[in-house]
């Protein structure tokens, strides 16, 4: 199923400096598609934990809404471990490359919604979980925290995943690579999650920690580094082709482009009634 966005004249302009969702030139993402397909998968046990946040553990129908689902790469395994997942994406292509994997794998639990994670045009205390997972930076936490609250349902969890690069040699190369290549590249802003989980959740906030792993190729490294917003969209054609020459000189080093990213899952059940909006 495929639900589109409200037309520009009942949807305010909202983040990503004021980009509309229904202008693709002004959403660098529908750029990066190809290369976000070959992200490497996130761990099965993270996959497993979010099933158990939205309450259905080993049961079917649990209601999960990811504000910022790319190409799927979480959205799919919920779906396939029997959640119904509204996988919320304002970049078309991305939507593309997801309605094309769902469509091979005749997946029908997967709902692509096009739109932005400030105003999702959801129906209201409908999901038992409102995931945002590497999307944080790309947000306005205040007008998402407020969305994810409404369409929360009694008792839902909100569930927050945010990704730094592993401390082994190669990744903190593969870091001191790309600053160099690009310094304007800016560190994430501290403080999101927190601000998010206050407006759409009720304290503790409980953090839990993965590891995504995988060992690249040449070809997965390059997709990889230009799927970055840092990279792939920022540099031009020379200094791009000189930083993946280097990372793949970096991974003969290293013995191979191991990738490892650190996983912080920050999540927060919602408890009482929902503020309003």
């Amino acid at each position: 199923m495929f639900l589109d966005a409200p037309t520009p004249a009942s949807f305010p302009l909202l983040g990503r400096r004021d980009a509309d969702v229904h202008d693709p030139a002004r959403w660098v993402f529908n750029r990066l598609a190809a290369d976000y397909l070959r992200r490497p998968d996130y761990p099965p046990a993270l996959v497993k934990r979010l099933l158990e946040l939205a309450g259905h553990a080993g049961e079917a129908g649990a209601a999960v809404a990811e504000l910022g689902a790319g190409v799927g790469h979480l959205a799919l395994p919920l779906a396939r471990l029997g959640a119904r997942v509204a996988a919320v994406e304002p970049a078309q292509d991305m939507l593309a490359a997801l309605r094309s994997r769902t469509q091979l794998g005749q997946d029908e639990a997967v709902t692509l919604v096009h739109a932005a994670a400030e105003q999702t045009g959801l129906p209201p205390a409908a999901f038992g979980l409102v995931l945002l997972a590497d999307a944080l930076q790309w947000v306005d936490p205040e007008q998402t925290g407020r969305e994810a609250a409404r369409i929360l349902a009694p008792e839902g969890c909100l569930a927050i995943v945010e990704a730094r690069f592993a401390d082994t040699p190669f990744m903190q190369g593969l870091a001191a690579l790309i600053t160099e290549s690009n310094p304007k590249a800016r560190p994430r802003p501290a403080g999101r999650a927190r601000q998010l989980l206050t407006l759409a959740a009720d304290p503790p906030w409980t953090a839990e920690r993965f590891t995504q792993e995988a060992l690249l190729s040449a070809l997965d490294l390059d997709a990889v580094l230009r799927s970055f917003s840092t990279v792939g969209p920022a540099l031009g054609p020379t200094r791009l082709e000189g930083l993946l020459s280097r990372a793949r000189e970096l991974a003969e080093q290293c013995g191979g482009g191991r990738f490892q990213r650190e996983l912080t899952l920050t999540w927060a059940r919602r408890r009482r009634a929902s503020r309003p909006a």
